[in-house]
């Protein structure tokens, strides 16, 4: 299989979720091999970032990167649209450190990388097949990737008070990924948004880009898009976090209450097992 990368430049402009600023963020084609590279256009001399699980930071309640002078945040939607798109190479130019978080899911970047139009180039797709499990786990957290030809998630999510217990298995697929996973979107504990503030989080957060739980009751500027719709996000999260291993993945990834630390824990484990391979 070739690789793929996008026509032509799209923009889509908004609020960060958790500096609360305003920024731009423009998709642009790139050469093969390439990878997703962010370019923060805001710094001197414009520093460019390829995210891997070695650069992650602070990975609370998002996906955060730090390369020299340059951090990037919130980085996993916008992941997880070129990645269950299929897109293996793209610059995503940025006058900020976060990305907008829209309506809190990735159909948006969806949206404009089918109006960027993917592309076919000349180079062969490179993938590491996962050839036995691997496991990371925190608590009662756990996180594998088992040996699989293709791209299959199975996701358990429950919150902290262990409620709202959801489950679902699908094949990763760009058809899938667009109906079923993409227009899912973050959300977050009721009692847990003041913290959070405290702690300098979505600071830019609305009932526009996230869904509140508050007791049994669901708070949310539209309902509900799927009564699942908390586990597909969890997996839409997974999607973009496994970018981070630096190379595409065939596994069957098995996830019971994961996040973005257990999501980059296993990425920098695959990343390890991949470059030994590589030079064994």
């Amino acid at each position: 299989m070739k690789q793929t990368t996008i026509k032509r430049a799209v923009t889509l402009s908004g609020k960060s979720l958790h500096t609360g600023g305003t920024v731009n963020l423009t998709l642009k084609p790139a050469p093969e091999n390439t990878g997703i590279v962010f370019r923060r256009i805001d710094l001197p001399e414009h520093p460019e970032v390829r995210p891997l699980a070695d650069m992650t930071s602070e990975m609370v309640r998002n996906t955060t990167v730090v390369f020299g002078g340059a951090k990037l945040f919130t980085i996993e939607h916008v992941l997880s649209a070129l990645n269950g798109l299929d897109v293996d190479n793209a610059i995503v130019e940025m006058d900020g450190e976060e990305p907008p978080i829209l309506d809190g899911s990735a159909q948006l970047f969806v949206k404009a990388i089918e109006e960027a139009e993917i592309v076919e180039q000349n180079a062969q797709r490179v993938c590491f097949a996962v050839k036995s499990p691997v496991v990371v786990s925190q608590g009662d957290c756990v996180l594998v990737a088992l040996p699989y030809n293709g791209f299959r998630v199975t996701c358990t999510s429950q919150d902290d008070r262990k409620v709202h217990t959801q489950h679902i298995s699908l094949e990763i697929t760009p058809e899938v990924y667009r109906k079923e996973i993409a227009p899912c979107r973050t959300f977050t504990i009721y009692e847990d948004i003041e913290p959070l503030i405290k702690m300098g989080k979505i600071q830019g957060g609305s009932l526009d880009s996230a869904v509140v739980i508050k007791g049994d009751k669901i708070i949310s500027k539209d309902p509900l898009r799927f009564p699942d719709e908390f586990v597909r996000h969890k997996i839409l999260d997974l999607v973009g976090d496994i970018v981070l291993t630096g190379i595409r993945v065939k596994a069957h990834f098995v996830a019971v209450k994961t996040g973005h630390k257990l999501n980059s824990d296993l990425a920098r484990e695959l990343r390890k097992i991949y470059l030994k391979q590589s030079h064994d």
